[in-house]
């Protein structure tokens, strides 16, 4: 049997570092995506060739206890192991056209992309949403990474989603296509993991602060001028980092609103954007030098609004450019950056194929 999987990175629309803490965000699947073609066989071993970097993983059909630092095949692979004969084997081909490290959520499609293989050749047949929640423990339970789940949400369903990133994780496929994306490409390496890690620790700093002095403190439902005026008192970096999460909370279900409002207008989502890259920018302080100057002159070409997309200190942008593509795309490159201009996506697709 012949499967071919096909995963779309995604931009964070509105939510940048709320999904890991259980808050809301709407994201929008890409036409940057990686494909999976696989062939099932009996032979009892799993081969993945990933083309782009001309390497090769091979293991036996049996539960792989050693899990290294992001080994996405491993442990995608275990999620089904127990469905699968003894003498299951497959032949698997990577192929992306989607940046790695640069904001996209390239770890996470490629934990879709694997899913939604191993999901057809067990002949599990999942939901959309128990994929999404697999590629989600393959990356991030199994292996201890620090993020959150909004990336294989984004990446499985597709096109423009609302997410609630808490029990019962309530989702919502939203009816609308934005246009105007261009990704500006800083040039420069981000250590996610990293950079996730301490962001964390520094979040669950000012809540324990929060909770000290009120016991009612909740993510949910507290207010931003409450930690602002905390803020102001004891200039904290763990309360600094949670008015960041409770700004981009509250930009985010702005977002929800205006979105699913028909009389929404570019400027409307553009001015949304800004605000959300400014609570990034001072609350967060991951916005360098270098992408606040691509900033500038994508602004100046035409772009209506930009945020920072993914972790942060490097990395890529957000660039809404409705009918300004092609000369936002420009200004960014002649800046000494890259620029992509995207589209709006479908989610993960699973095909068999006769052979």
């Amino acid at each position: 049997m012949k499967i071919v999987t096909s995963s779309p990175g995604r931009v964070c629309l509105f939510g940048e570092d709320v999904d890991y803490v259980g808050l809301e965000v709407i994201t929008l699947a890409i036409n940057q995506r990686i494909e999976i073609q696989g062939k099932t066989n009996s032979s009892g071993k799993i081969v993945v060739n990933l083309d782009d970097i001309n390497r090769k993983t091979v293991f036996s059909n049996e539960k792989q206890h050693r899990l290294r630092r992001r080994d996405y095949i491993r442990s995608a692979f275990n999620i089904y192991q127990k469905f699968f004969p003894k003498n299951f084997g497959a032949v698997l081909s990577v192929k992306s056209d989607l940046p790695i490290g640069k904001g996209l959520s390239s770890s996470s499609a490629f934990c879709a992309a694997l899913i939604g293989f191993f999901d057809k050749a067990s002949d599990y047949n999942s939901t959309k949403k128990e994929l999404a929640w697999n590629a989600y423990l393959a990356e991030v339970v199994n292996l201890g990474e620090p993020g959150g789940m909004m990336d294989h949400y984004a990446s499985v369903i597709g096109n423009l989603v609302y997410l609630e990133c808490r029990d019962p994780y309530n989702l919502e496929q939203l009816d609308s296509k934005i246009e105007g994306i261009v990704i500006g490409d800083t040039l420069t390496k981000k250590e996610t993991i990293q950079t996730i890690s301490t962001r964390k620790n520094e979040i669950y700093q000012g809540i324990e602060l929060m909770k000290g002095k009120d016991a009612s403190f909740t993510l949910e439902k507290s207010s931003f001028h409450d930690v602002l005026a905390e803020y102001e008192n004891e200039k904290n970096v763990g309360l600094q980092r949670l008015l960041g999460i409770l700004g981009i909370r509250d930009v985010v279900r702005k977002g929800y609103d205006i979105i699913t409002n028909k009389d929404t207008t570019t400027n409307d989502i553009a001015d949304l954007i800004n605000k959300h890259h400014e609570y990034q920018r001072i609350y967060f302080e991951n916005v360098t030098q270098k992408m606040q100057e691509l900033i500038h002159y994508a602004e100046n070409a035409g772009a209506l609004g930009c945020k920072l997309l993914g972790s942060g200190n490097g990395g890529s942008f957000l660039a809404y450019s409705p009918s300004k593509e092609k000369e936002v795309a420009k200004a960014i490159v002649n800046g000494g950056g890259l620029a992509y201009i995207l589209k709006q996506d479908d989610g993960l697709q699973i095909d068999v194929v006769d052979i």
